[in-house]
């Protein structure tokens, strides 16, 4: 758990530049913080503007961002506040009300900050019970997959909690799942298990005409569903010492522990109906993953209601400090329907971003790309292969993976082995009960001796748009390599 999270948090680095006297540089790290509604760094903007550190000094900015501290429960904000009063006339307090103004309690709940919901977690009480994480009812399963307990977590009395993502088609079938994020780490198999169940499990139809939905599930593992926290000595004690750290204001602890009360089963319900609150004070301090998980859960709609507009701004600020499951989201988003070449260019390098973090799931979006993107210079299939085979590992089942070896074999001319590995995505896709139609029109132009290119990751277009995105897409004269 303590390797998803960065050695320091943005506050912490801020406090350090600012110790060893480098100001210039400490003050826009605490005034970008401070726009995030951070208290303590609301102060120490203040003091800087008021001492003329680091920045032009201004009486009138740091009344603004010291009264702003006082507001926010920093004591030693309202005592700076009262004092630089005196020094102010009254259009100076409103100037300095003005400056503010966007940064407010009220003002970042309108723009920025999740408002919070009561009853927001799963109970946990089955062995692996799958719970819908904010979704409508048609994310629910009408039955899920169940697969046998991983068994080195079984054996180790391991247990957690698994949020993945997937998109729901119209026919009631799952396609390409991956976790958002869960404990405890993937070595524990829990993640390839749970898109395993996801691939599955059986939903309902959509309503006709419907468009494919965005769902999110949460799995939990509990390997005995009637044991408390305290048959657990070790855990009880790291989720104490974080609870401690989180109250004393340490951003990493209370990203922890907000996770901890997210993902672990044994919490229980009082205490995860708070895990929100405490990732969003993470995520004012700068931690990258929190405001990850912050952006997540306001999508889901998890103990708050959901807001894309919200959670983009989380997602991009998480992504500004190279958390990769952030680039990810903001890969999919651009590549959802038929992008632009400049789409295709930014998501492959925020993929490539992921990827570099050592990220599956941006692994197995960033093969899909380089295997058949329309643009050639986007385009690296042998990349495509070495990386289509990391990311569906343990997930046999999928046949999204053998669709992204058949593009790049076709890619690279060759059509005879495009054509083997598009039969075994058929083969899987059946089982699956997935339409087959995409698959077909695309097994039809391997036969033909011909690569096919376009969005591989967007089955969930309507036929019409998919087949004009691959007109537009396929060259008008064969550069490719045919044969075998």
């Amino acid at each position: 758990m303590l390797g998803c999270l960065p050695a320091h948090a943005d506050l912490v680095s801020a406090l350090n530049t600012f110790k060893h006297g480098d100001y210039t540089q400490a003050f826009p790290e605490f005034l970008a913080l401070a726009k995030l509604g951070q208290p303590l760094a609301q102060l120490d903007v203040a003091y800087l503007y008021a001492a003329g550190v680091g920045t032009v000094r201004s009486t009138v900015r740091a009344y603004g961002w010291a009264r702003l501290a006082g507001q926010n429960g920093e004591v030693k904000g309202r005592k700076l506040a009262v004092k630089l009063r005196a020094a102010l006339t009254p259009a100076n307090r409103r100037a300095a009300a003005r400056i503010v103004a966007p940064y407010t309690p009220a003002a970042l709940r309108r723009s920025l900050l999740p408002i919070f919901s009561a009853g927001c977690g799963t109970d946990g009480r089955k062995r692996c019970r799958a719970g819908t994480w904010g979704q409508t009812r048609q994310c629910a399963p009408l039955h899920v997959y169940r697969f046998v307990y991983p068994r080195g977590a079984e054996f180790s009395g391991v247990q957690g909690r698994v949020v993945v993502h997937f998109t729901l088609m119209p026919d009631g079938s799952a396609h390409l799942p991956y976790v958002v994020f869960g404990l405890p780490k993937p070595g524990y198999r829990f993640h390839a298990a749970v898109r395993t169940s996801i691939l599955r499990s059986k939903f309902g139809h959509l309503p006709p005409g419907a468009q494919p939905a965005r769902c999110n599930l949460m799995f939990s593992f509990v390997e005995s569903p009637f044991a408390s926290l305290s048959a657990y000595p070790r855990l009880e004690h790291f989720i104490d010492t974080m609870r401690r750290r989180a109250h004393s204001g340490n951003p990493s602890a209370e990203a922890i522990y907000g996770t901890l009360l997210a993902t672990v089963p044994q919490v229980g319900h009082r205490r995860e109906r708070h895990f929100l609150s405490w990732l969003v004070k993470a995520a004012q301090a700068g931690v990258a993953y929190a405001q990850y998980e912050v952006g997540e859960s306001l999508l889901a709609g998890l103990g708050c209601p959901h807001d894309s507009v919200k959670a983009l701004r989380w997602m991009r600020l998480a992504a500004a400090q190279d958390e990769p499951h952030a680039q990810v989201a903001l890969a999919m988003r651009l590549l959802r329907g038929v992008p632009t070449a400049a789409q295709w260019a930014q998501a492959r390098r925020r993929l490539q971003a992921a990827v570099a973090r050592h990220d599956k799931t941006g692994a197995m979006y960033l093969s899909a790309l380089l295997a058949a993107a329309p643009e050639a210079q986007i385009r690296d299939p042998a990349r495509a292969l070495a990386l289509e085979r990391m990311a569906f590992r343990g997930v046999g089942v999928d046949p999204t993976g053998y669709e992204i070896r058949a593009a790049a074999y076709a890619a690279e001319g060759r059509c005879k082995r495009a054509v083997r590995a598009e039969r075994r995505a058929m083969a899987h896709a059946r089982a699956l009960g997935w339409s087959l139609a995409p698959l077909q029109a695309r097994l039809r132009r391997y036969r033909a001796g011909k690569p096919w290119f376009g969005n591989l990751l967007d089955d969930a277009a309507p036929p019409r748009r998919q087949a004009r995105a691959a007109r537009a897409a396929t060259p008008t004269s064969g550069s490719a390599r045919l044969g075998d």
